[in-house]
């Protein structure tokens, strides 16, 4: 089991304090430090204010953040958790992630989903009913840009003829693309080019306000990590080739309130019976001596456990 962790700004209750250089150079190195293979920026540019107000999540700039994250550490991936890739012209998507992955010799995971706040997609001025199409546009798109070769394509709002973005990522072909979604149709995009599928367990009005399919246990995750096994070996795939990311499973974690360490040890076991292979952890935001310290803390308790 790996942990990967979505920086402590997801806390809806977040202090600006902690985009300070120095709290974000912490934050990072400990996460590094305790073993967390990688550290995650949510992608949110323009949420409405009703939505920030009643409990969204805060966000900065992934491609900044994690172009900050990793000049101040050299081994700790770096996830988009994750990028919503209609929200951008592919082709600058295309040249924001080779540039990162550059960059940081090589960290980069693209971590991707449609969006779901239509008030977002109105600001940005994209069509939000158009989004699925202009996923899988993106992600053609990406893939023909990280290659090398000329592209030519024309699209949704964009004419490209013989362009050639530079520079190229250094992962070849290219980051990995985890697909983000609940449904059958991102569990159907993971098994045809994704090297990961990420699950959110939600159920009720959290699944609703996402816009997603609802997963309200370990049950029904089963079932459809089985549904994303057969998906992927009917692409021609090894059945097991698309890792299985969670997230969701453990409430907001804080030092400051504690937690069961041996319960998390039993989630985890039960976690990898299913075959998932990473959980996604949050942890608080509103002060960033409580957000290092639940870092470490967790780290040392869990994460490093499970290190190799």
């Amino acid at each position: 089991m790996r942990f990967d962790l979505q920086h402590a700004i997801a806390d809806p209750a977040w202090t600006p304090r902690l985009l300070s250089p120095s709290a974000m150079t912490r934050f990072a190195r400990a996460a590094e430090d305790t073993g967390y293979s990688s550290i995650g920026f949510t992608d949110h540019p323009a949420p409405s204010a009703k939505w920030v107000r009643s409990g969204g999540e805060g966000s900065a700039d992934p491609f900044s953040a994690l172009g900050f994250c990793a000049a101040v550490t050299s081994r700790i991936g770096l996830l988009t958790w994750v990028l919503v890739l209609p929200y951008r012209n592919p082709l600058l998507a295309a040249h924001q992630t080779a540039s990162l992955d550059a960059l940081s010799g090589g960290r980069l995971t693209l971590g991707v989903g449609t969006g779901y706040l239509r008030g977002e997609f109105r600001a940005l001025g994209v069509d939000f009913e158009t989004r699925r199409e202009r996923f899988d546009e993106a992600v053609e798109v990406l893939r023909a840009v990280w290659s090398g070769a000329d592209v030519t394509r024309e699209g949704d709002g964009f004419h490209a003829k013989e362009t050639h973005p530079q520079p190229l990522p250094a992962q070849r072909p290219g980051p990995p693309l985890w697909v983000h979604g609940n449904s059958r149709w991102g569990r159907a995009r993971a098994a045809r080019y994704g090297e990961g599928w990420v699950a959110i367990l939600a159920a009720g009005g959290l699944a609703r306000t996402m816009r997603t399919a609802p997963i309200g246990g370990l049950d029904e995750l089963s079932r459809h990590i089985e549904d994303l096994r057969t998906l992927t070996a009917e692409q021609g795939r090894p059945a097991r080739a698309v890792e299985v990311v969670v997230s969701g499973h453990w409430p907001m974690l804080d030092a400051r309130r504690g937690w069961d360490t041996a319960r998390l040890q039993d989630d985890v076991a039960a976690l990898a019976g299913l075959g998932v292979d990473r959980v996604v952890v949050v942890v608080c935001g509103d002060d960033p001596g409580a957000a290092e310290d639940t870092v470490r803390k967790l780290g040392e308790e869990l994460v490093a456990q499970y290190v190799c």
